[in-house]
């Protein structure tokens, strides 16, 4: 099992940088928004999988959900810069 405290420390960090990409969007820094969000997004998904290790159809879930975020975030980076 992983130490809480680590699970506690990667979702604040996972949190900053979601605000910080929050913060980005707003000054139209979309490449840099966009890689906060989908560090943010990584950070979040390895203690969703840590936190339901035992849980396969969980895991299934979140790890697509992960996929269709990626390939939405994929597609507005391409459709934002142009």
């Amino acid at each position: 099992m992983i130490n809480p405290n680590i699970l506690k420390a990667m979702a604040i960090v996972s949190n900053v940088l979601l605000v910080i990409g929050i913060i980005f969007l707003i000054m139209l820094k979309l490449v840099l928004a966009i890689t906060f969000f989908a560090v943010s997004l990584a950070i979040s998904l390895v203690i969703f999988n840590v936190l339901f290790r035992d849980k396969t159809g969980m895991k299934i879930a979140i790890n697509v959900s992960f996929f269709i975020v990626v390939v939405a975030i994929v597609v507005a980076y391409f459709v934002l810069s142009k």
